[in-house]
């Protein structure tokens, strides 16, 4: 558990502690509370809790689910962009400082006030301490016998002071009991009432139990229910001792012990923090719960004991994992026996495990070849996969599970996406990589690791639907890296650093929104270019490439020279991109070249972009996917017009990048795109009104089987085919 994870636990109990004192502190006796600050004392200073299905988090669902409520929206679904497109990919390094130190500025408040809250505690001791040695020892008949009666093993000192005003003790291993100097040891009926209140909290060792509060208050010194546990805390030792005082000298004497308490009236000379004081502390509360002691019953003793077991059982466990138990995913052709050995991975309170805990244990159960085989066909299957951002069982898998205990474990990538939903040619959309490096595994728990991811994944949909109409159809780089670095800030800890890349894609296409002339100055036929135009230099070594025999050259030979130019002339790439994106070149190419690097280039680049995908994510290799441009027609009679446009994309699979050769893919891919826009071209405008989309996706699906192959498949997707159309023009005949 995470520090403010116990404070808050601890907080919940201490309320809970509080509300009982107020309604039973007369009640019940008073070792009961002393139990119950001990049970928040466990809960603030241990890092650790036990599961159970009667805590209050397992009734109210506190604990925090592998799922939220806003899903994340995997790469794998995401509508693919090639770097010919205009994007723009910025690295975010939040979560660093300038001086290279991962500590954050929260972390150094924190420090700042325990020390402070430290150092006061540590300055009053100290100075009482040295006044304390001041003080002389006590040598009278009385004080001799009274020693003599009251061994232990540890050799207590009776000595007074003329720097106090009240009885106190102090010492672990040697005890002293302090008294005034105007200390009457003749009054034999009072002083063993003092001294045995005294010796009660050196037999019961208040002292430490004092020292661990003050521990436990710089520790938490943020917390306000922190700082009211100390004040009743040592009220309720207190009021402790004074009932084992009364109950030594019997019920009936409660009175004498009482009056004494009151005619004492004295004031404290200072902080004495460490320290059991005899004095007016409270002398109200004290009174009235000494006069109210009565013998105890075997009823109080009895609910005593269930109320600690219940505030424990309650307040101070964590929710079972029982409640979160994860089940089989349809359809995924595994059976309920190779379930329950992935279930047996989600162990008991695993989240609260730091990350050292959890691959330690897990390392430990899956050692055995069948039991990693086995996780490895859970983590090829392709339908848990896409299911790893709405189901419990996919998502403890691929975003715990497998990202925890793979090689590199040390950093791993997460890909999503946001998008608009407007009805435009292209919506907004923010795609983005983020990388999760842990800096100390022995620190860091899965519940922090998982819930760092949440929250990017939450906060990027979010960052994306505040922007305005304007700022989306426009390039905000510039102010997406600024925000973006501030959520990866957000997020980041100081034995977790999170960095993101983004791609924005502005959002095009939505006439209603832009201005209705060129007079207005906000009008722009085209979205400004992001990059400068391709240089003749550029062209000239990436058309280098374009060998006599470069179609006779394997996928993956061809690949690897185009990743190694790429990586050796990245702004070349962009501009050159940007040029094939927009059909606007500025060096003259020849048809072939053009064909080059519109279609070839295009093509690689995006293979290359899922390859590098999947080594940064420990993912199989996705299928790549290619955009057609936007066919339209229409016409216009009398004022009143007809239209149709196709907006498509397919994927496509390549079986063996060793044996297919560019020119086979560029011939099946550059063969349907063809085949689509001549049946474009070919097909009059009004018998295209009359097809429907369905009929347009059964057309692109026969020429899809006509150029696959046993080498390369193409795949028309329903859902990434648009086809719409209207026509007006009967209204031009009224």
């Amino acid at each position: 558990m995470s520090l403010l994870q116990m404070s808050f636990s601890g907080a919940i109990l201490i309320l809970a502690i509080v509300v009982i004192r107020a309604l039973a502190i007369n009640r019940l006796p008073k070792k009961t509370f002393l139990a119950l600050w001990g049970v928040a004392l466990l809960r603030l200073l241990i890092p650790l809790s036990l599961p159970s299905m009667f805590s209050l988090y397992s009734v109210i669902g506190h604990r925090t689910s592998a799922m939220q409520a806003v899903q994340q929206t995997p790469v794998a679904n995401f509508i693919p962009v090639t770097p010919t497109q205009a994007m723009t990919m910025l690295p975010s390094t939040a979560g660093i400082n300038e001086t290279g130190s991962s500590i954050s500025i929260w972390t150094v408040i924190w420090a700042v006030g325990a020390l402070i809250c430290f150092l006061f505690f540590a300055i009053s001791y100290i100075r009482c301490r040295r006044e304390f040695q001041t003080s002389l020892p006590v040598e009278n008949d009385f004080v001799k016998s009274w020693l003599i009666t009251h061994k232990i093993k540890r050799q207590i000192a009776i000595r007074q002071s003329s720097r106090i005003c009240a009885p106190l003790t102090y010492g672990f291993l040697r005890p002293v009991i302090l008294m005034p100097k105007g200390t009457d040891w003749n009054d034999t009926k009072s002083l063993p009432y003092v001294l045995a209140h005294e010796y009660v909290h050196i037999r019961r060792f208040d002292a430490f139990t004092k020292l661990v509060l003050v521990v436990a208050l710089c520790i938490h010194w943020f917390n306000p229910l922190v700082w009211a546990m100390y004040i009743l805390a040592n009220r309720d030792i207190e009021l402790s001792c004074d009932e084992v005082v009364v109950r030594l000298f019997g019920t009936g004497n409660k009175s004498i012990y009482a009056r004494m308490l009151i005619s004492m009236e004295e004031t404290k000379s200072g902080l004495t923090p460490l320290c059991n004081s005899f004095s007016k502390n409270a002398i109200e509360e004290r009174v009235t719960a000494i006069m109210k002691i009565k013998k105890t019953s075997l009823i109080a003793t009895c609910v005593a004991v269930v109320l600690v077991a219940g505030v424990m059982v309650a307040f101070a466990t964590s929710a079972a994992a029982g409640n979160n138990r994860l089940s089989p995913v349809p359809n995924t052709g595994f059976t309920d026996e190779e379930y329950n050995k992935l279930f047996a991975l989600q162990l008991d309170g695993y989240e609260d495990m730091t990350v050292s805990e959890f691959r330690t244990q897990i390392f430990e159960l899956i050692d055995t070849v069948e039991y990693r085989e086995l996780l490895e066909r859970f983590s090829q299957d392709q339908t848990l996969y896409d299911r790893k951002d709405n189901n419990e069982t996919a998502s403890f898998l691929f975003n715990v599970l497998e990202p925890l205990i793979a090689e590199r474990w040390q950093e791993r990538d997460f890909g999503g996406y946001a998008t608009t939903n407007y009805e435009a040619s292209d919506n907004a959309t923010l795609e983005y990589q983020l990388t999760m490096t842990i800096l100390d595994a022995d620190t860091l728990t899965v519940r922090e690791y998982n819930d760092a991811r949440l929250g990017v994944a939450n906060a990027m949909p979010a960052l994306l639907q505040g922007m305005s109409l304007k700022e989306l159809q426009g390039d905000q780089t510039a102010v997406l890296q600024s925000k973006i670095e501030g959520i990866a800030q957000t997020h980041s800890l100081k034995c977790l650093q999170l960095s993101i890349q983004f791609w924005f894609m502005p959002l095009s296409g939505y006439v209603d929104t832009l201005p209705a002339s060129t007079d207005d100055p906000g009008f722009n036929e085209q979205e400004p270019r992001q990059y400068g135009y391709g240089t003749s230099e550029e062209y000239a070594s990436l058309l280098a490439l374009k060998t006599p025999n470069y179609q006779q050259m394997t996928v993956a030979d061809f690949n690897a020279a185009l990743l190694e130019w790429a990586n050796e002339n990245l702004d070349g790439w962009d501009r050159i991109g940007e040029d094939a994106a927009r059909n606007d070149y500025r060096v003259e190419l020849s048809v072939e070249e053009r064909a080059f690097v519109t279609l070839t280039r295009t093509l690689s680049g995006e293979e290359n972009f899922r390859m590098i995908q999947s080594l940064n994510t420990g993912r199989p290799e996705e299928d790549p996917w290619f955009a057609g441009t936007i066919l339209s027609k229409d016409t216009e009679d009398g004022g009143y017009g007809a239209w149709c446009n196709l907006w498509y994309q397919f994927s496509y699979h390549i079986a063996d990048k060793d044996r297919l050769t560019i020119g086979e893919r560029d011939y099946a891919i550059g063969g349907i795109v063809s085949a689509i826009e001549a049946f474009w071209d070919e097909t009059p405008l009004d018998d295209l009104l009359t097809l429907t989309e369905h009929d347009v996706v059964t057309k692109m699906v026969s020429l899809a089987d006509e150029y696959s192959t046993d080498l390369i498949t193409i795949t028309i997707d329903e859902n990434q085919v648009q086809f719409e159309g209207m026509d007006e023009r009967e209204k031009s005949k009224f």
